[in-house]
């Protein structure tokens, strides 16, 4: 989870990509976009590195280039949370999309005379060409993710406002504890623990953007303890939720 939004080309190696209640094996040509509240992670299932590319961007550097009627950030923001997150590309897609990006990583490794011009021209191209491909397809790949780790995702997300363990998330789906937490950490590659914790760090940076007071967040996100949730929120984002405020 983090404030940018995110382009992930998947070029090789043997991958699960995991984002919010979903998780795809990719195959190279995958492409996957992420907002900066999808929750998401790479699951690396071989002990070999695997090969991609990334762009990471702020929304704000481009909205002077979207229009009526070329939304650049349509494909990241016009869909539910967690879905349509994956699409792929064929070969001549393919070869256009890395040609820019190796075009855009060049010119920010060698800065020169234009450079700041030709990485945003760079970036709307590659924005272009993203969008493009999400309005005429996304790929309907069956979620690695069981209906039980998706109704405990379910249960959390409409209950970030209570304070939430895994006593009680089992307690609430009739199932045991110990197999619910062997079973979310197999399948999404992180603890139940945490991933509340993220949800509940993403809920509340949409209520501080949002211009809500520190002291309503914290309640609203279903932090018990003020102080508990200065700490957690600094250490999942590096700023105070004061702080954070302020700059939104």
């Amino acid at each position: 989870m983090h404030d940018h939004y995110e382009i992930f080309l998947f070029l090789g190696g043997q991958v699960n990509c995991f984002v919010e209640q979903y998780s795809y094996p990719l195959s190279p040509g995958n492409v996957l976009i992420f907002n900066n509240h999808e929750i998401h992670k790479i699951i690396n299932r071989s002990p070999e590195p695997y090969e991609r590319i990334t762009i990471h961007f702020k929304a704000p550097l481009v909205y002077p280039f979207c229009t009526a009627d070329t939304n650049l950030l349509a494909c990241f923001q016009n869909r539910q949370t967690g879905e349509h997150n994956l699409s792929e590309m064929d070969k001549a897609q393919l070869e256009a999309f890395t040609g820019l990006a190796f075009r855009l990583i060049d010119i920010l490794k060698h800065p020169r005379y234009g450079s700041d011009i030709l990485a945003l021209t760079y970036l709307i191209q590659l924005l272009v060409q993203v969008n493009d491909l999400y309005s005429r397809s996304f790929a309907a790949v069956p979620s690695l993710i069981s209906t039980l780790i998706q109704s405990a995702m379910t249960y959390i997300d409409n209950h970030l406002h209570l304070a939430l363990s895994l006593e009680g998330i089992a307690e609430e789906l009739s199932v045991d504890k110990y197999y619910l937490s062997h079973l979310f950490k197999q399948q999404t590659g992180g603890t139940l623990y945490r991933y509340v914790l993220l949800k509940k760090i993403t809920l509340a940076k949409q209520l501080l953007t949002a211009g809500n007071s520190v002291s309503d967040t914290c309640y609203l996100s279903g932090f018990n303890d003020y102080a508990n949730f200065i700490r957690t929120f600094k250490n999942f984002t590096g700023h105070t939720p004061g702080q954070y405020g302020k700059k939104s």
